[in-house]
């Protein structure tokens, strides 16, 4: 099975700027066809390095790469510290200090992998600061970070707090403008305010918007695609007019007291 239009050349393309990329997917991209292509992309030299809490055999049966694959439960890493050359896949590990050795020596290439519907908020975020390079993927798109991650604005929480806050608001602007799918909505925000969100944030939201009337959307065999339901454009309307008035009020007040101190 294909891994998705593109993915090789983005995945070699964070690869070369960088030595820790994290790759997110959604639960019906078949992981282990882009982890097969990473690896059988290794290079003279390099030794291929698995860590999973899976089943060795069943990495094995899945990856079927013809080289020769170390496959290790990350409890048991230990004498691999100083090695240099890795190339290895970090398989939806929960906790990265056992593995900080591996991933922090610049001679050794790192891709860590989580199912999106596996991993909270918050975890995302974590993983996130300790990663030099995401990559996300689902069936309908794969997205390369612009650039190395600083998350360390003094802005960033406020920003994080609005988006996922508004985040009704900001689904109806989208959709007002044209139809999306729920990946579509997830690859514009995270571009735009470097916010993650999970699958499990997006479309329960996507569904209330639906019930109380405001979306509809298009099935087709690939994906659901989301628009503003017959005869409720002019309600979305108010309710995003009636947002910026209100943002307007509050911003007004903030500065003016600000000002006043």
């Amino acid at each position: 099975m294909k891994s998705g239009i593109g993915i090789d050349i983005i995945l070699e393309g964070a690869i070369d700027k960088c030595r820790h990329v994290l790759f997110l997917y959604t639960s019906l991209v078949n992981k282990y066809a882009i982890q097969a292509s990473f690896l059988a992309s290794y290079r003279k030299g390099e030794h291929l390095l698995y860590i999973t809490e899976k089943e060795p055999s069943t990495v094995v049966n899945q990856l079927n790469i013809g080289h020769e694959l170390l496959v290790i439960h990350p409890g048991n890493i230990a004498g691999l510290e100083n090695r240099d050359n890795l190339r290895m896949i970090i398989d939806g590990i929960e906790s990265h200090e056992i593995l900080d050795s591996l991933t922090g020596n610049e001679n050794n290439i790192a891709m860590c992998m989580y199912d999106l519907s596996q991993v909270q908020g918050t975890k995302v975020r974590e993983l996130i600061k300790g990663h030099n390079r995401l990559i996300l993927n689902s069936p309908d798109m794969a997205v390369l970070s612009s650039g190395m991650f600083d998350r360390s604005g003094q802005n960033d929480e406020t920003i994080d707090r609005l988006v996922r806050d508004y985040l009704d608001i900001l689904i109806l602007a989208l959709l007002a403008g044209k139809p999306m799918c729920g990946t579509d909505i997830m690859d514009i925000v995270h571009r735009n305010f470097n916010v993650l969100l999970s699958p499990g944030t997006i479309y329960p939201l996507l569904h209330k918007l639906k019930k109380e009337g405001l979306l509809e959307c298009d099935c087709n065999i690939k994906k659901k695609v989301y628009k503003p339901a017959k005869g409720s454009e002019a309600h979305i309307r108010e309710i995003l007019d009636g947002h910026l008035l209100a943002n307007e009020f509050l911003n007004g007040f903030v500065k003016s007291n600000t000002s006043e101190g």
